[in-house]
């Protein structure tokens, strides 16, 4: 699917990649039967529109809220937050959700699995990549680091 450059890599972007993975995990949902519970454990990302994300949001909210120890909603969730540009509030509904995922309490199935364990690598590689850029003080030519003259 991904084209590849020379040196073996892929082109396809992680967000364009998680984006595919969303819209063909989002078309499997069906709608509820009549009857059913409306409040579904794959209900934050159905009939997702951008125009609306502050509303899908909060509804996003109002599920996790409803299974607050399924990965699922958590998951579906920090992808939301991602597209608001909230990266630090998904990486925590990422890595919430990576830890339900270790509890074992609610099975899920491997391709739900593998997106969760691919958030929280990612989450774990932004944060370290952003720690790593930032200058230390002995870098910064901090004067009270001992040892300084």
């Amino acid at each position: 699917m991904a084209t590849r450059t020379a040196q073996g890599r892929s082109w396809l972007s992680p967000s364009l990649g998680a984006g595919l993975l969303w819209f063909a995990l989002s078309s499997c949902s069906a709608a509820p039967e009549p009857g059913e519970s409306q409040t579904r454990v794959d209900d934050c990302l159905r009939g997702v529109n951008l125009d609306r994300l502050p509303a899908l949001l909060q509804h996003c909210d109002a599920v996790v809220e409803a299974f607050p120890e399924h990965p699922q909603p958590r998951n579906e969730r920090s992808l939301l937050l991602k597209l608001a540009g909230k990266p630090q509030e998904a990486c925590r509904d990422s890595l919430k959700a990576a830890a339900l995922v270790e509890q074992g309490k609610h099975p899920i199935d491997a391709l739900m699995r593998d997106e969760i364990d691919l958030r929280k690598r990612n989450c774990l590689r932004l944060t370290t990549d952003q720690a790593a850029a930032e200058p230390s003080a002995a870098a910064a030519g901090d004067p009270t680091e001992p040892g300084r003259d």
